[in-house]
C-alpha cells in the first residue's frame, strides 16, 4: 500500500501515512469547520514495543499522570493531548504531543483505533458566563523512530533490558512515570479493577481493542456512513 510522507517540524524524519488516514492531514480549524458539532480535539497514540525472543507479548506504553493534576491524578493513560491551532495538521499535533510527552519521534501512523471518544464539559469564565465544550478524542496506533522491529532485541538478554534502554523521557510537570504493559495487565484492570488504574474504563477498553487489532494484523474497517457523518 502506498503511503504519503509528511515532514514534521523539529524532527529529522518523515511520517508514513496510510491513504485511509489522509483525511487527518488538515489543520485543526478545517477539521472543526467540517465537524461543527465539536469544539475541541484530542489526539492520542498507542505505541507498542515489539516482542522479544524471550518475551513474546507486545508491550504498550502507558504514562502515569502527575499526582498534582486536577483531573485523574496518578492514573495511567496513553500519550496524547490537544490538537493545536498552530500545528500544520492534526497528525502534526499527534507527532508533537508524542514527542513532548515521551521524547519519541513518530515515524509511521499504522491505523486508527476505533471511532472517537466524545464528551462535553462546561467551562465557567471570569465574567460568569458558561462555555459548553464538545470534545472528540481520536486514537491511532503509531510506530516511532526509536523503536525498531524484534531484531532490535539482539543486543539484550531479555525484553526488560531492551525496554529500559529505550529513550523515553517524560515531562515531570505532566507525568510521574511510565510503564510498558501487556494485554493481560490492562485486562486485569478492566475485568477485576486491579493493577494500574487507567483514567477511564472507556480508554482501558480501547487499549484492549488496540491489542486485538494489532494481533489480527488488519486495519479496522469503520462504518462508512459514520465516517462521513463525523469526520
Amino acid at each position: 500500500m502506498s503511503t504519503q510522507e509528511t515532514s514534521i517540524p523539529s524532527t529529522p524524519i518523515k511520517i508514513h501515512i496510510p491513504p485511509t488516514l489522509r483525511c487527518y492531514t488538515i489543520p485543526l480549524r478545517s477539521f472543526l469547520a467540517r465537524n461543527s458539532m465539536y469544539s475541541r480535539l484530542v489526539c492520542s497514540a498507542f505505541i507498542f514495543a515489539p516482542p522479544s525472543p524471550t518475551a513474546t507479548e507486545p508491550r504498550l506504553l502507558l504514562l502515569r499522570r502527575s499526582a498534582t493534576d486536577v483531573a485523574f491524578p496518578g492514573l495511567w493513560e496513553i500519550p496524547g493531548g490537544s490538537a493545536g491551532e498552530d500545528d500544520p495538521s492534526i497528525l502534526h499535533s499527534l507527532a508533537r504531543e508524542v514527542f513532548e510527552e515521551t521524547n519519541l519521534r513518530l515515524a509511521r501512523v499504522v491505523r486508527q483505533i476505533g471511532g472517537g471518544i466524545e464528551w462535553t464539559e462546561e467551562k465557567k469564565g471570569a465574567d460568569g458566563t458558561t462555555e459548553i465544550r464538545n470534545w472528540l478524542k481520536l486514537s491511532f496506533e503509531i510506530e516511532v523512530a526509536e523503536i525498531g522491529s524484534s531484531t532490535a532485541f539482539s543486543g539484550h538478554q531479555d525484553a526488560e533490558g531492551y525496554l529500559e534502554s529505550l529513550p523515553v523521557e517524560i515531562d515531570p510537570e505532566e507525568h510521574q512515570g511510565y510503564a510498558w504493559v501487556t494485554e493481560g495487565d490492562v485486562r486485569m484492570f478492566v475485568e477485576d479493577g486491579k493493577g494500574r488504574e487507567v483514567v477511564t474504563r472507556e480508554q482501558a477498553e480501547k487499549m484492549l481493542r488496540a491489542f486485538e487489532v494489532r494481533r489480527m494484523g488488519v486495519e479496522e474497517l469503520m462504518d462508512e456512513e459514520a465516517r462521513v457523518r463525523r469526520y
